[in-house]
This record gives structure tokens, sequence and C-alpha cells, in this order.
């Protein structure tokens, strides 16, 4: 059985001493959450390092491939030196990949900052360096304004005429739900709930259904979203959210749930539990379920493991594992 994993990280420097003051400046506890729990905490040397080392972690994990990207908040770079550094980062992630073709795809780093020139990189990365579409670590931008905002449009025009996927992945929770809603605690615990505990979860799938309730998916039929850990707990609301928003309501002619099912694949994220993959199967069906690992941030070593004993059948192992990724990601 073949393995491909969807979400897995590396930094990049350069992106990551632009944005170093505009994390410090826009989001709370940014100090105490570079200093995790050392249980918590990925090896430094594999944020950075794409080559032998990784693959030898990947062949202890019995995954085949990784379609790698930077967690660095691309987006949240300005005017020509944002586009400057995403290109000099796609450019160099680019590089990284290239003596490794059976091992590792990428996805786009881009500086939504100009929509259309962001959407021009994404082409570029696409149909120049091989790229299978591109991930947003975080809102586009840090403040409030979100993926159902019609300045976006250029990009899902660009991901639609690609046939592509954005994989919308956490970051640093807005700062002004930190304010309302992690604040008065102590520091850890507020860095640790405000982000991978459980806040940038929540940002990130209600990213997605801003998207449904904005009409983007009724804009743009055929644009495709990879959600990672299990679909960032939206799935397991769509009852809820048909009932409080129907049609009438929303003025679109389908249901929350038909655009989710439509046009969102959902992804483990290493969070390998059964009951969760068993509800998604039932829920979403196994054509929208693709497999990732979430390496470095989630060091676990048993993704084999997880799906050859998985409780299904083995032909839906075998889509899970890596059939619906190269449909996705036209491999």
């Amino acid at each position: 059985m073949k393995i491909i994993a969807l979400e897995e990280h590396l930094v990049n420097k350069a992106v990551g001493a632009a944005t170093g003051s505009i994390i410090a400046q826009n989001f709370p506890y940014a100090q105490q959450f570079r200093k995790p729990n050392p249980a918590d905490a990925p090896n430094p040397i594999d944020l950075f390092e794409l080559g032998e080392r990784r693959i030898l972690e990947m062949d202890k994990a019995g995954i085949d491939m990784e379609v790698v990207s930077y967690t660095n908040p691309t987006q949240w770079l300005t005017g020509s030196e944002g586009q400057d550094i995403a290109r000099q980062a796609n450019d160099e992630l680019a590089q990284l990949i290239k003596p490794y073709p059976e091992r590792f795809r990428a996805f786009a780093t881009l500086a939504w900052g100009d929509p259309a020139a962001a959407a021009d990189e994404l082409r570029r990365t696409v149909k120049e360096l091989g790229f299978v579409g591109t991930l947003l670590s975080g809102r586009p931008q840090p403040g409030n304004i979100f993926l159902d905002d019609k300045a976006w449009y250029p990009m899902w025009e660009a991901l639609t005429e690609l046939d592509l996927p954005i994989y919308i992945h956490p970051n640093y929770t807005s700062n002004d739900a930190c304010k309302a809603y992690y604040d008065n605690m102590d520091d850890q615990l507020a860095t640790i709930l405000s982000t991978y505990g459980y806040g940038w979860h929540y940002e990130a799938g209600l990213e997605v259904i801003r998207m449904i309730l904005g009409g983007v998916f009724e804009k743009f039929p055929t644009l495709k979203v990879l959600s990672g850990h299990w679909g960032e707990m939206v799935p397991y609301f769509l009852p809820r959210l048909d009932q409080m928003f129907k049609p009438e309501v929303t003025g679109l002619p389908g249901k929350i749930s038909d655009y989710y099912k439509r046009n969102v694949w959902v992804t483990p994220s290493g969070v390998y539990d059964y009951d969760d993959l068993q509800y998604f199967v039932c829920k979403l069906g196994i054509e929208h379920l693709a497999f990732s690992a979430d390496w470095p941030y989630v060091p676990k070593t048993d993704a084999r493991t997880f799906l050859t004993e998985a409780p299904i059948s083995d032909t839906d192992k075998e889509k899970f594992s890596h059939l619906t990724a190269e449909k996705l990601l036209h491999l």
C-alpha cells in the first residue's frame, strides 16, 4: 500500500525573519509559543532539513511521498518585498525537492497582500516548478479579513483554472479573539488553548464555513479545499449547521453540508483515531478523505500501522492512503 502524506512541513528562514516582527506585534503569547513543552516541540533540525534525514523518518513511518509546505505565514508580507520573498522561498523549495522526485511534491507559499500577483505566482509554481497547489498558513492577512472576502477571487480563479487544491492550515489566532476568549489565564495554557490546542483549529474551520456562507463555492463550484485535523471540527457540526442555515436564510441553493461534501477533502494531520476515521467514512465518504501526518509537528512514526490496521476495507485503505491524493493533485 502506497502512502502519500499531504500536510508535511518545513520552515523557511528568510520568511521567518521577515514575519517575526509581524507575529510579535499582532499575536499575544508569541514568545511563549516559541518555547513549548519539550514533549510538544519538533526537532529544529527537522523543521529546516529536507533530504536524507527526512527520508529516513519517512521510511520508518512507512510514508512513500510527502507533499511539503512552509508553515511560515508568508501571506502576511505585503508589497513587492512580500512577493519577492515568496518567490525566492518557492524557488528554494523547488531546489530542495528536485533530487527526490519519487519522494516529494510541494505546495506553494504565497504573499496574499496582492491577490493578483499571488495568483500569478501560484500559476508559475505549478507550470514551471511542478507544484501541486498551495497551503495557506492562517488567515490571508494578520487582521480580521477572511477567505469569504471577494478580494481573494483571483486566487480561486487560479486554483479553479489549474484544478488544484488549497490546503487551509491553522496559524496564530486573531488577536481580537485571543483578547475575548483566551485572556486572563496562565500564559502557557493561554498559548496552547488559543493555538494548537484548540483556537487556531476552530478558526481554520470557521474559514471554510465563511467560504460556504459567502458563496465562494457557488461562484467557484469546482474549487477544492483540503482541511486538516479531521476538518478542524466542522464536519462534526454539519447537522447543526444545516439545521440553522437553511437555504431560505443563506440565499444559497444548497445546504451547508452539500457544499462541504462537494468541495472539501479532510485529512487527519497525525490524529490517528479510528473512531474519527469511521465517522468520516460515514459522514463524508471515503472519496473525500486523504492522509496526512503533520510531520514534524506530530513526530509519530506509525503512519503505516494506523492505515494497515484501520477498520475499513482494503479498497478504502488504498483510496485513503494514496489514490484520492493522486487524483486531487494529478500525481
